[in-house]
């Protein structure tokens, strides 16, 4: 029979196809689903599947390396008809966002919309991500230290106010720019020659004062006006050793740090992170799921540089680990509003122990990364080592293939950050692929 030019016996098997494979109602466990597929999602997956509390783990698009520990479903998680479907049928009860990109979809509302408890705040909420400029007024108005700043319409208006001044400042593009959209210019001709960058063209620009001091990354668990947060975190971005060349997604981690103890990090949600979720709900938009402030300590004490509306990564990669008790659970209390209810009963545990992620990244990266290489070592990595997936995709017969710009996040782990940062370097040097490279520096600074 011919169905419009098909057979209908095609017609159904591709629609047969599009379903997602069931799962019976009732058992026991936790149905989680985790929407992403880089380091970060292989980090949140990996941290589910050490709970007991948790029954299976979807990931979707996810990677073939996430297939050790979860069932990945290849469709695009902005196809909302066919995600909803699967919720449906696979009787998720946890869902959390990954990427920056799916916040500014509205992932976590379609989650919530289906009845799931979503980590993943609304698409109003991440503006503080999504729009720059937005999270300065919010700061402004909750009274949180930040970087002077003026925000341009367009790269003309920006061009023009530079022509006026001269001296270091931070020219940024107001949306999402996959962490490659800041620039630290020194002089006049370095801000200018920002502008020009694809990433600032689509307007608005925003330029900054410089602030100088380390940084320090701080994620906290945000349900309405109840502020938890987690343990701190350093990063580092520029591509080369001495933190130079160009912003990347992040070369590597390390957690806890000394630019934040983890002893201080409660005190600096209450001052850093808890005015803006009770600015966002006083503006009708309150805030659910994970966010994230940059920090930079300087001489007159921490400012935040940026909100980042999910996990960090690497962040997540060094702080996952380090979360004791029953994390789903956590993630669940959270998505269902009942956060500092659960917290009553369950305090959140942190372990002392020490992680530090070191990026093994491909030729070309962060600009245009290679693709398509075997990846030997992943097999031989010492003990205490573990290899979170970043870029990675399965190879013919078995094995890996590189397949973005940041492959393989190695993590080492140890009672102290010498001890974790040595094991990471250690299994740095045994993941192997051509044009592999990584920085040599990445918590030297801590020790």
């Amino acid at each position: 029979m011919k169905l419009f030019g098909r057979s209908l016996e095609k017609v159904i098997a591709e629609q047969r196809a599009q379903r997602s494979p069931g799962r019976a109602p009732g058992a026991p466990g936790l149905n989680c689903i985790v929407l992403g597929s880089g380091g970060r999602e292989y980090a949140i997956a990996w941290r589910l599947a050490r709970d007991r509390s948790v029954a299976t783990i979807d990931v979707v698009p996810g990677s073939a390396a996430m297939q050790l520990f979860a069932r990945t479903l290849d469709f695009p998680p902005t196809d909302v008809a066919r995600l909803q479907q699967h919720l449906a049928a696979a009787h998720i009860d946890l869902g959390i966002v990954g990427p920056d990109d799916l916040i500014a979809r509205g992932l976590g509302d379609d989650l919530r919309r289906a009845g799931v408890a979503a980590v993943g705040a609304s698409r109003e909420a991440g503006r503080l991500e999504w729009s720059k400029s937005f999270a300065k007024e919010v700061m402004d108005e909750a009274g949180v230290p930040t970087a002077s700043w003026r925000a341009y319409p367009s790269v003309a208006a920006a061009r023009a106010a530079l022509e006026e001044r001269d001296g270091p400042v931070v020219v940024k593009a107001d949306g999402l720019a996959a962490g490659k959209g800041v620039v630290v210019a020194r002089d006049r001709a370095a801000a200018l020659a920002a502008l020009d960058l694809s990433v600032m063209r689509e307007g608005p620009v925003i330029i900054e004062e410089l602030l100088e001091g380390p940084e320090a990354s701080l994620q906290a668990l945000v349900d309405g006006e109840t502020v938890v947060a987690l343990p701190p975190a350093r990063d580092h971005k520029r591509v080369g050793d001495g933190d130079t060349g160009p912003n990347t997604g992040g070369m590597g981690a390390v957690s806890p740090t000394r630019v934040l103890p983890d002893d201080e990090a409660a005190d600096a949600a209450a001052a850093l992170v808890a005015p803006v979720a009770r600015a966002m709900v006083r503006r009708g938009t309150p805030y659910r799921g994970v966010l994230y402030a940059g920090l930079m300590r300087t001489k007159d004490g921490f400012r935040v540089i940026e909100f980042n509306a999910r996990f960090g990564d690497p962040e997540a990669q060094v702080t996952l680990p380090r979360i004791e008790g029953d994390f789903a659970r956590l993630c669940v209390a959270l998505g269902e509003g009942r956060l500092a209810t659960y917290l009553a009963t369950e305090p959140l545990r942190i372990s002392p122990r020490a992680y530090v992620a070191v990026a093994v990244c491909a030729a070309g990266y962060p600009a245009a990364p290679r693709r398509g290489d075997r990846i030997s070592g992943l097999d031989d990595l010492p003990d205490g080592v573990y290899a979170f997936h970043a870029g990675t995709a399965a190879a013919p017969g078995g094995g890996y293939l590189t397949a973005g710009g940041r492959v393989v996040h190695v993590i080492g782990s140890g009672d102290t950050v010498a001890e974790a940062r040595a094991k990471a370097y250690a299994g740095a040097a045994t993941v192997r692929f051509e044009g592999s490279f990584y920085r040599s520096d990445i918590a030297a600074e801590e020790l």
